[in-house]
């Protein structure tokens, strides 16, 4: 645990400057690095347990043995210096992205007499023109197949190019216009390339014109052959930009980053747009992630630039960086270096968007970083994590395998209603499922709900159907009902824990709601070790703060929100049912066959009173005079 004098220790004489921390254990080894616009204040935040706790506290009170601390004059060095401690020291608490593979770039060399697209793993200050990187080695090499298809570009090798005697296959198929052996004209030739260049360029439309005014042009000369390739080529080109239809307007190199975490899994997802044209989703996620939102997002970026290329401009969500424009003079040089070898001209801009084409670019990167995380949650190895994390918080002996879920829900105590859900393994079991109407058994409120289901649900529960772990929507209140019930039904040992839903307490930077931690409510000692169960002394509870992105604590939250969506679906159902008997309830020749037929072909009562009296006759089974009655009733007259 924390004392004063340890805090004091750690931190005194940290200045108040811009520069990078770095947390050591007690053999010296580096745990964590960060950066910090203000060093003291920054620090400083490991160790306040008011407010939204620091996902470090609990993990480093036993390892931490001191802090040192590197001043920089501004926040672009500290940037720069916490990316290379990072790389060396490589500390098990930060993020840091091990995929170190080359990506492939298209290489075009226009200073060729006959240049060809080549598909190379590095970008290299020869005057070529390159095109990508592409993650994807399926994507890059199908647009190359594509524009060597659609625009006839040699694909032999310098070697094959100058010593070939007659033409190839390609050229007998009309696929290359045959330069090897001098069968097409350099003039031709160029054109091929301008037009493959632009294309790459993602300037469709310039392409299409080109090769619908030459196709024009080879038609009134009675070129028809030629007139029929370059048709050929048009449709390939259509057929391309159909496939790439998310744009942005601004036509200029573009990077959506989306982010998503839950527990210690994040990810990313950066769709990269070339010339404002959609051309590649490039996915990362990272386990056993445990350093703090606000940290992670400039780390991730840094460490991903430091491969990718740089566009001239990066799409950013809210909240994800602490600042844009260090990160912004951080990206630059890299982007002069593109510049200085062929690339677009040394200009990058590092930007969160409110509104418009921008920031729904950044939403959709956002939903594919979710897909990835979903994914990711779904891996046994993810689950396995989460349930030992369950098992380590609450102090259970070992990781529960199956966790039983309750909750109630209830409009104005009108149609209470309880729900249980099931998870085995770290996933839903919906056979497994139960609702309960309540029946005020245990007199009214939520407590008393709670009180009964569970009273209902344990009172006669098989050997093959008992939890390893009870979990309820809740504070102090529900604990200590459900803590009374099992003991009553000699299920005192099974393990309790109720879960406190969050609360907004302000906002945040960028408008983003700040909210109150998840709270944790458990018995201090089983409910059994006081002997007999005696109501004036009861079993004192004990609150727990896990970190807010503990995996274990994101297992029992997607638990908790999967009962109370339950429960909430059953009320409605009941709610729904009620409704409709009360509307149809005294119609003269309305019985039970006929108000379920009536209802299931109208669907619902706000159907019903929708409907006109021709509309009611038309129902099947319906009579005339019944169909006029219920008109009557719904319309109130």
């Amino acid at each position: 645990m924390w004392t004063p004098e340890r805090v004091r220790a750690l931190t005194g004489g940290i200045p108040h400057a811009p520069g990078v921390y770095v947390m050591r254990d007690r053999a010296g080894v580096v745990v964590y690095v960060g950066k910090a616009v203000d060093l003291a204040a920054r620090v400083s935040q490991y160790f306040h347990r008011s407010g939204d706790p620091r996902p470090f506290v609990g993990m480093l009170s036993g390892i931490l043995e001191r802090i040192d601390t590197v001043v920089t004059r501004n926040e672009k060095e500290a940037l720069l210096l916490e990316n290379e401690l990072i790389k060396k020291h490589r500390p098990p608490f930060n993020l840091l992205l091990r995929d170190d593979k080359s990506y492939l770039y298209l290489r075009v060399d226009p200073s060729d007499s006959y240049p060809r697209l080549e598909l190379v793993r590095r970008r290299r200050p020869d005057g070529a023109l390159y095109f990508g990187p592409y993650h994807s080695a399926a994507s890059i090499r199908g647009t190359h197949a594509l524009v060597n298809r659609c625009f006839g570009l040699r694909t032999c090798r310098e070697a094959q190019f100058r010593n070939r005697s007659r033409p190839c296959l390609e050229h007998q198929m009309g696929r290359c216009l045959g330069p090897c052996v001098g069968e097409g004209a350099r003039e031709e030739y160029g054109k091929r390339v301008e037009a493959a260049v632009l294309f790459l360029r993602g300037r469709h439309e310039d392409v299409l014109r080109q090769l619908r005014g030459r196709m024009a042009a080879a038609s009134e000369a009675e070129n028809f052959e030629e007139a029929a390739r370059l048709r050929d080529q048009v449709k390939a080109v259509e057929s391309a930009m159909t496939r790439q239809a998310v744009v942005l307007p601004a036509v200029r190199d573009t990077d959506a980053v989306g982010f998503a975490r839950e527990g210690d899994v994040a990810a990313f997802a950066v769709l990269r747009f070339e010339a404002g044209v959609l051309a590649e989703r490039i996915p990362y996620v990272l386990d056993g992630v445990v350093a703090p939102e606000e940290e992670i997002g400039e780390s991730f970026l840094v460490q991903y630039y430091g491969r990718a290329p740089v566009p001239a401009e990066v799409l950013l969500p809210a909240g994800l960086v602490e600042g844009t424009d260090a990160l912004a003079e951080v990206l630059l040089p890299k982007r002069a270096e593109a510049a200085a070898v062929g690339g677009p001209g040394a200009r990058v801009e590092v930007r969160v968007p409110a509104r418009g084409p921008a920031a729904d670019a950044v939403k959709m990167a956002h939903q594919n970083a979710l897909n990835l995380l979903k994914e990711s949650l779904a891996s046994g190895q993810a689950r396995s994590r989460a349930s030992a994390r369950v098992a380590e918080v609450l102090a259970m002996p070992r990781a529960p395998r199956r966790i039983d879920g309750f909750d109630m829900s209830t409009l104005q105590s009108a149609e209470p209603v309880g729900s249980m859900v099931v998870f085995v393994d770290g996933k839903p079991e919906k056979r497994a499922y139960r609702t309960f109407a309540v029946r005020l058994e245990e007199g009214p409120g939520d407590v008393g709900f709670m009180r009964e289901v569970l009273r209902r649900r344990y009172s006669k529960v098989a050997p093959e159907d008992r939890p390893d772990l009870v979990m309820l929507d809740g504070g102090e209140a529900q604990l200590r009902a459900a803590a009374s019930v099992l003991a009553d039904l000699g299920l005192a040992d099974l393990p309790l824990v109720a879960i406190a839903k969050s609360r907004v307490i302000g906002k945040g930077g960028h408008g983003v709601a700040d909210h109150s931690p998840e709270r944790l409510y458990v018995l201090s000692r089983p409910a059994a070790a006081a002997g007999v169960r005696d109501s004036s002394e009861p079993a004192p509870t004990r609150v727990i703060v896990p970190p807010r992105n503990d995996p274990g604590l994101h297992l029992l939250m997607r638990v908790r929100d999967e009962a109370h969506r339950f429960a909430v679906k059953f009320h409605r159902k009941r709610r729904a049912r009620r409704e409709a008997a009360s509307v149809l309830d005294g119609i003269a020749g309305l019985g039970k066959t006929r108000r379920t037929a009536l209802l299931r072909t109208m669907g619902s009562v706000a159907a019903i009173r929708a409907a006109s009296l021709d509309d009611l006759r038309a129902v099947p089974g319906l009579p005339g005079p019944v169909a006029e009655a219920v008109y009557r009733k719904v319309q109130g007259t």
